[in-house]
């Protein structure tokens, strides 16, 4: 999960790094995609258009507006403009945006982590995940299912994204059966439980490594046991119990110091009298 999420935010703002840098030649100038390519930092699509065109070809060609979207909210569109449609069940959008195109079965091409690309197993609901599409799953570009099993051949693809000079971010994705199995050197090994030592995010079940040891993600509830219960409890009752005391205690107090204020003045109203 932490892999996910932080693979969400990174493309989040790769996408507003490369926008910075990338073309914004509108739609009707000329254009080739024989530039077209991957950012080496982001692993951005590029071309010579802005984002909301594509390149009509390889020679002679022309930006023409986007037929299609892979994202709900896609970037560079403002709220004025006319935004492509999304592409139905079965098919997907490239990242190039010409046009919704049906999906690969394994072996197929596919571009850089677009799962989407793949089309699903018959028993996908077997080994379904998070790290995949329908357990479908684009790895090295080429489409295959995330269904290896303990000991079983694997495929591994790592991609790093570069910040800056300094900072830099590796994610490992593998066809193994997640989270319960991972790749090792070439075949998926039993996945590690929380505490154990790791050196990837992929050797944990919970996919996050922390200072060499699996660790519970940030985003995982807070499990509260039968003790903590009983002793808030304990405390609550205590506390309640506490304050009802100090405060009969403190009222008694307070009677009894009226009580004997009454007392000297009747006292000493019959002294006068006597």
């Amino acid at each position: 999960m932490t892999m996910i999420f932080g693979l969400a935010v990174l493309t989040f703002f790769a996408s507003i790094a490369v926008y910075v840098s990338a073309s914004t030649i509108q739609a009707g100038a000329s254009c080739s995609t024989t530039r077209d390519h991957l950012d080496p930092n982001t692993h951005k699509f590029v071309s010579d258009c802005s984002d909301t065109a594509y390149c009509s070809g390889s020679s002679n060609g022309t930006c023409v507006p986007r037929k299609c979207r892979r994202d709900i909210f896609p970037f560079g569109y403002s709220f004025l403009d006319e935004i492509p449609p999304l592409c139905p069940a079965g098919t997907f959008c490239p990242d190039e945006g010409d046009g919704c195109r049906a999906q690969g079965t394994v072996g197929d091409a596919c571009q850089m982590n677009r799962d989407e690309q793949c089309a699903r197993a018959a028993n996908w609901q077997d080994f379904a995940g998070d790290g995949n599409s329908y357990g479908s799953i684009c790895l090295n570009s080429a489409c295959m299912f995330a269904n290896a099993t303990l000991g079983s051949p694997c495929v591994i693809d790592n991609t790093t994204y570069r910040f800056d000079d300094t900072s830099t971010l590796t994610v490992v994705r593998d066809n193994c059966r997640s989270p319960q199995y991972y790749c090792g050197q070439k075949d998926c090994e039993q996945s590690k439980a929380v505490g154990s030592s790791c050196s990837i995010d992929q050797e944990c079940e919970q996919r996050n490594c922390v200072s060499g040891t699996c660790s519970e993600p940030p985003e995982t509830p807070l499990r509260v046991t039968t003790a903590q219960y009983v002793i808030t409890a304990t405390c609550i009752i205590g506390a309640m119990v506490s304050i009802g005391s100090l405060m009969t205690l403190i009222h008694k107090r307070h009677r009894l110091k009226r009580y004997r204020e009454l007392r000297d003045y009747y006292q000493e109203q019959l002294r006068y009298v006597m």
